[in-house]
């Protein structure tokens, strides 16, 4: 009886250890797989303004900064926003083409890097505006990437007789 006694402790000693280890090693597991939550924290998206066509009042540009922190490249999916029927790229100086259109829908975002989407340069042009936000409102607009992960930044509205700046407003 002692035999058997002995051995049921032992069993009883083996599951216990097995209870504890099992929940330590799936805990290890989790910890080390990739938080597709934490890419959002390494996009940064800053300056945004949205100044309204001078000519076409269902138009307006949007002009931005945006920086990826992480040390993995990003590929941004689209932009939008409740404001914009569409939103297309531009380029103040080149001659628009589909592939410049879409530039929006697949912009890859090197690793610890800055783009500047500037009056001069590329551009977001939002299109189909049926009401223009007032001038200094605040209108949101979401970047998405793939892997599901988005960031929603607000952008200043500005008059449309406002002259372009060089550099994007700081927030």
């Amino acid at each position: 009886m002692s035999g058997r006694l002995s051995l049921k402790r032992l069993f009883t000693l083996l599951a216990a250890v097995t209870c504890m280890t099992i929940p330590q090693a799936f805990a290890q597991t989790q910890v080390a797989a990739p938080d597709h939550a934490s890419n959002q924290q390494h996009i940064v998206v800053l300056h945004g303004t949205l100044r309204q066509s001078l000519h076409f009042p269902e138009r307006a540009s949007g002009y931005f900064t945006i920086r990826n922190d992480d040390g993995a490249d990003h590929l941004l999916q689209g932009i939008t926003s409740p404001v914009c029927h569409e939103i297309a790229a531009r380029h103040s100086n080149q001659e628009t083409t589909q592939a410049t259109e879409n530039l929006f829908s697949h912009l890859a975002l090197p690793h610890d890097s800055k783009m500047i989407f500037p009056p001069s340069g590329y551009h977001l042009l939002c299109s189909g505006i049926t009401q223009m936000p007032a001038v200094g409102s605040r209108v949101p607009f979401t970047f998405s990437f793939m892997g599901g992960d988005s960031v929603t930044v607000s952008f200043e509205v500005t008059s449309p007789d406002a002259p372009p700046r060089s550099e994007p407003n700081p927030q």
